[in-house]
């Protein structure tokens, strides 16, 4: 049994197909500027076979017509056989409230609660239940399920989850802390324990997944103690175009000097993080070359957000009474051997000791033989996770 995973961004789909037998991914694309762009030719295809990626320029309107070009891809190759045949769907659902802690069939009742909760992630769930509907059509007799990134935090405790906030709003309107990317958090804590050759259930781990969005989260002994991303992803670290936490009297005070709420809401989302304080970009690539270069609002921008990974990881390591390793995963945080040397430098007091050739070349272990605490680089594989994720609730094992 092969299983398709469907990543729906609320401008981008990307799937992937792995052999329900060998666990290797047999095909994966990825369609970018989906509906903004329609139309114009800006748009692309980027479809990825044996190591080999093919790009066409393409325009899809929206993400039901970018489904039905990857049905006609999937099935013009026959690419839902295998020795088993068939295949099961699974989908990544970034919000699933608090009723969903793990892979979930998707039903008519499961549907009617994830539109219902769409409101606390407007621009992913709604996207994402669309390409549901559309494959839900196209192919009735397939098995889908939810993968849900709120789901690998729901072992957070109510001492965290929890606002300093009225408690009649959490039980009214489900204020409180869900936390998001759980499925990069969980599998890069535990391919960490894979490398360490120890048992997840001994440990206690930091991931940090750094890319435009980014959230830290403490693992300990195989499950999210706590995260830094919280009713929505604009809490925790500054990002790419999110600020990430600030005091919230903020708001009021640039009300009460003509500020509407809706360009606030657009400021703090859309042009701040990255890019409000280096005033260039949003890409931390373009931030790095720039501080190197001696752009003094570019090493700013860079310097606060390893200021507040290093806060956060320091934070964490007292929540969980200790830290054995500190992984790095998402496109920063594999690629960005400044920024990792950075954060690593700030914790040597915690014992990591900084190997800086592992660190340049992006090995996998950066820190020196001997180091009590390990950092580890490891390259996010969120599909890969889901696939596993979907297989032990369809009642199988993948590779």
């Amino acid at each position: 049994m092969n299983v398709l995973v469907i990543n729906a961004g609320s401008s981008s789909l990307k799937f992937k197909l792995f052999d329900g037998d060998s666990g290797d991914a047999v095909v994966a694309g990825h369609y970018i500027d989906i509906g903004e762009t329609a139309g114009k030719g800006e748009g692309a295809r980027i479809i990825t076979r044996s190591g080999a990626a093919d790009k066409t320029a393409l325009a899809f309107r929206d993400h039901r017509s970018a489904i039905g070009d990857m049905l006609a891809l999937l099935r013009g190759e026959n690419l839902f056989g295998g020795r088993n045949g068939g295949a099961v769907i699974g989908h990544r659902i970034v919000h699933g409230g608090e009723r969903y802690d793990r892979a979930t069939l998707i039903t008519p009742e499961v549907l009617d609660y994830l539109r219902e909760i769409s409101v606390l992630a407007p621009l992913h769930n709604p996207v994402a239940l669309a390409c549901v509907d559309e494959l839900a059509a196209a192919l009735p007799d397939l098995r889908q399920y939810a993968v849900f990134d709120t789901a690998f935090h729901r072992t957070m405790s109510d001492t965290v989850y929890l606002y300093g906030l009225p408690l009649e709003l959490y039980r009214k309107y489900g204020i409180r802390k869900y936390g998001f990317h759980g499925t990069s958090h969980k599998y890069a804590a535990h391919r960490a324990a894979e490398i360490m050759g120890r048992d997840i259930a001994s440990l206690r781990i930091v991931t940090c997944h750094l890319g435009n969005g980014q959230s830290i989260c403490a693992v300990k002994h195989g499950k999210s103690i706590d995260t830094s991303m919280g009713f929505t992803p604009l809490e925790g670290l500054p990002m790419g175009t999110r600020s990430g936490s600030f005091d919230p009297e903020i708001i009021f005070f640039l009300m009460d000097h003509g500020y509407a709420p809706g360009d606030i809401r657009t400021m703090i989302n859309k042009r701040s993080g990255l890019l409000g304080l280096s005033g260039v970009d949003s890409h931390y690539k373009t931030i790095e070359e720039r501080a190197r270069a001696g752009y003094a609002a570019s090493r700013l921008a860079s310097d606060i957000l390893v200021n507040r990974i290093i806060c956060l990881i320091g934070a964490y390591t007292a929540e969980m009474g200790g830290i054995d390793a500190v992984v790095f995963t998402g496109g920063i945080g594999e690629n960005s051997a400044y920024l990792r040397r950075g954060v690593l430098e700030g914790l040597a007091h915690a014992g990591l000791v900084l190997d800086e050739a592992a660190n340049s070349g992006n090995a996998e272990t950066i820190t020196a033989t001997g180091s009590p605490v390990r950092a580890l680089i490891i390259p996010a594989n969120e599909e890969l996770q889901i696939a596993r994720e979907v297989m032990e609730a369809a009642g199988g094992v993948i590779g």
